[in-house]
């Protein structure tokens, strides 16, 4: 699933609670996945993988600097931007 249009940030909240199982109003930007969402590691790579049908690619090595919501959504966005330059 290619995604032309950039998810705005309600949306990609209510990707990730859909995803993570959690409810939406604690998909805060300010939102540690692990402390605040108990999301593990493992649970959190399945929205990795939604990003990346949705044609976002995900490099692993970033993995361990996303820890909060808000970050995950910067990451979101500045890789659709380098996506778009590169076109």
């Amino acid at each position: 699933m290619d995604r032309k249009e950039p998810l705005s940030f309600e949306d990609f909240r209510a990707l990730l609670a859909d995803l993570l199982q959690v409810n939406p109003h604690r998909v805060t930007p300010e939102a540690y996945f692990i402390t605040d969402l108990g999301v593990d590691s493992l649970r959190l790579l399945n929205p990795l993988l939604e990003l990346e049908q949705m044609g976002v690619p995900f490099q692993l090595e970033v993995a361990p600097r996303i820890q909060t919501v808000g970050e995950a959504f910067a990451y979101y966005r500045q890789e659709l931007e380098r996506l778009r330059e590169e076109q």
